[in-house]
């Protein structure tokens, strides 16, 4: 299998399991945004950013390292058992750290917190998941490592099917309270905890003895940049959060929140998907053939990536009033005027992927760490300016442009090593089309919101679908092809059966 088309095998199963996992998404934010108050949803969104921070900083890079290091040490036996117990039991004592801290500065600092004392529970209950999930992620990567790509959306789906309902449950029929939401995330942690380390110790031998010092070096040198590199990409998402309650307060949160998490559950798609399929193919690709194949490799998935992402944009800022007050009611409608610039950012992430290829490839982490800290600091301060006159919009502004601050010194220094060119003649073309697209759909107004959104999405679908075809010439060869021999075989078939009759 040639590795374009692994890719795009690969692709096509993490898109597959993110639209599902992010269809459990869009079930919760209606009812989420209307049984809460706007004070209780930016809580929510709260102490789920808090989480990202922590189990980051639980994880330590050990799940890029699995990636880095995984076919360096399977070739034998002894070295995939030397792998295994010092990936796995590095990963223990760091979960286990990490949330004892993570308990102790959390009543520490319960006092000078300028949230309801209500509210304490809710993060004092995550201190489980926050042990559990860092070792879930190490397992999904051994999994990714091994091409269990339809195994790992199983789990990921098993998870998003038992944390909705068991959070929705717990929140709204058995405990009636807020903090039972966080209860039942921490349990569907648990379950398909379970589900990972019977598959993992099937296929894994783990020996505390086998623990490699050499390995465990090797971890940190790689992993350490990656994980100030991680938690500078998790600030400069979401230190905007923290900003907004100190300087607007809870119901403004409540509102960004609901704007900035329908814009990231679509963005998500796109970045994880792409992310997950995508650095494994260019790791080995470059270690067998080098640099030119890698090149030609990414330079293709750019250009399709582009062809996807460009229409999405489009079609997002054409429907998202409609999709706010459809999903989460008029009191949100607000949150369409700046959450098309939030997908903006997460959109420049997903082509940061491949424009980071370069420096992952050399293992440039170090300096991956710095344009991502560059990019922090240029978010907290441009919020600093904006937030206070601009509000949430402030905060919009601010998350772009430092997104594209990250990607574009990304590609300017990633291009050193490895090569990319963004054309000219892609973005304008898919560019025109979707401003076309857009015109288009601005003039649907159809009775009922729901008819509206309907209609404009598949205008939309069939507009890009019709515009790519043009455009795309081995797509609809490959169509085509695919046609031919199914009528091909569909005649062959009935010809047999008219022989034998």
């Amino acid at each position: 299998m040639s590795p374009f088309r692994k890719f795009v095998k690969q692709f096509s199963h993490f898109l597959s399991g993110m639209v599902i996992a992010q269809l459990f998404a869009f079930v919760t934010f209606p009812i989420l945004t209307r049984v809460l108050t706007k004070e209780q949803y930016g809580i929510l969104g709260l102490v789920t950013t808090t989480m990202l921070f922590a189990v980051a900083i639980a994880k330590a890079g050990l799940s890029d390292g699995v990636i880095r290091f995984y076919k360096e040490y399977s070739g034998a036996r002894e070295k995939l058992e030397t792998f295994s117990s010092t990936i796995l039991i590095r990963g223990m004592i760091f979960s286990g750290l990490v949330s004892l801290f993570y308990l102790i500065f959390l009543l520490l600092i319960r006092k000078y917190l300028r949230i309801n004392e209500g509210y304490i529970i809710c993060f004092l209950i995550m201190a489980l998941y926050l042990f559990i999930r860092p070792l879930n992620i190490i397992v999904l990567y051994f999994l990714r490592v091994n091409d269990k790509t339809i195994f790992m959306n199983v789990a990921g789906l098993v998870e998003k099917i038992c944390s909705v309902g068991l959070s929705l449950f717990l929140l709204l029929y058995a405990l009636k309270a807020f903090y039972g939401y966080f209860v039942g995330l921490v349990i569907a942690e648990v379950v398909v905890s379970a589900v990972l380390f019977y598959w993992f110790f099937r296929h894994f031998s783990v020996n505390p003895i086998k623990v490699s010092n050499e390995l465990n070096l090797k971890l940190i040198k790689f992993g350490a940049p990656l994980l100030l590199t991680e938690l500078s990409f998790l600030l400069m998402s979401y230190a905007d959060r923290y900003l907004m309650v100190a300087y607007l307060g809870k119901e403004a949160l409540g509102l960004y929140s609901a704007g900035y998490n329908l814009a990231m559950y679509i963005g998500n798609i796109m970045m994880f998907s792409v992310s997950y399929a995508i650095v494994p193919i260019y790791v080995e690709i470059f270690g067998r053939e080098g640099r030119g194949k890698t090149e030609e490799f990414l330079q293709k998935s750019l250009h399709y990536l582009l062809m996807i992402i460009i229409p999405m944009w489009f079609g997002y800022m054409a429907i998202a009033k409609d999709l706010f007050i459809g999903l989460a009611s008029e009191k949100y409608a607000s949150a369409a005027n700046f959450s098309p610039l939030i997908l903006t950012g997460y959109f420049l992430l997903a082509l940061n992927v491949l424009f980071n290829s370069g420096l992952y490839l050399e293992k440039k982490t170090t300096v991956s760490f710095g344009i991502m800290f560059s990019a922090i600091l240029f978010n907290i301060c441009l919020n600093l300016i904006l937030m206070p006159k601009f509000h949430v919009m402030g905060a919009a502004v601010s998350s772009v442009a430092s997104c594209l601050l990250a990607t574009g010194l990304t590609f300017w220094i990633s291009s050193k090593y490895v090569t990319l060119k963004i054309e000219k003649k892609t973005l304008l073309y898919y560019g025109s089309v979707s401003c076309f697209m857009f015109l288009i759909l601005k003039q649907i107004e159809m009775p009922g919101i729901w008819m509206n959104l309907g209609v404009k999405v598949m205008v939309g679908m069939l507009i890009t679908v019709a515009a790519i075809l043009c455009m795309e010439k081995e797509i609809k060869n490959k169509i085509r092809d695919r046609l031919c021999f199914r009528v091909e075989k569909s005649i062959r078939g009935l010809g047999c059966l008219f022989k034998d009759w």
